[in-house]
């Protein structure tokens, strides 16, 4: 068969062995990863930075969580103990208290200034009465009380907004009604 094909010449070649392969393609993966690592890092970074400069009071409010543990009409006058509990990571500051009567929609109080801290895990009674001029105003027919008709059997909505501007509600009633 040799002389059939006189003119093709069968030249011995070398092929790249497969560890050679294999350390040049590690090397090519190497440099492409490590540039797109480093660009991610820096990236990561850049973010990182950027918040930074965010408000830190803005981050805190996030933070900030208030529940009512208990509002009581005090009988025979036109008081409010408003029991609080902050549940949230940050102090709060109760800036102001909002009491509208729900069925006719009268505001009893309007944004009445309170400045009362909350503690994290803590308590804290706040207690509307006409000896600090709170302005809770009851304009009942006699007694001007919480056990006057007119207020008995209704339902208040209470707000409170805190320094930071959160906003927290609760639905109460006089006496359990």
């Amino acid at each position: 068969m040799r002389n059939a094909f006189p003119k093709l010449h069968v030249k011995n070649r070398r092929a790249v062995s497969q560890i050679m392969g294999s350390i040049v393609i590690l090397g090519i993966v190497t440099a492409v990863g490590s540039v797109i690592l480093f660009n991610g890092m820096d990236n990561i970074s850049a973010f990182t930075y950027d918040l930074s400069f965010h408000e830190k009071s803005s981050n805190l409010s996030h933070r900030e969580d208030i529940i009512f543990e208990h509002v009581r009409f005090v009988p025979g006058s036109d008081d409010i103990q408003i029991d609080l509990l902050n549940i949230g990571t940050v102090d709060s500051t109760i800036s102001t208290i909002t009491i509208l009567k729900i069925d006719n929609q009268e505001i009893i109080t309007n944004w009445i200034d309170v400045n009362q801290l909350v503690l994290i895990k803590d308590n804290q009674k706040i207690t509307l009465d006409n000896v600090d001029n709170s302005e809770i105003e009851l304009s009942g027919i006699v007694t001007n009380t919480w056990n006057d008709v007119k207020y008995l059997n209704s339902e208040y909505r209470i707000s409170l907004t805190t320094t930071r501007g959160n906003f927290f509600t609760t639905v109460a009633s006089p006496f359990n009604t």
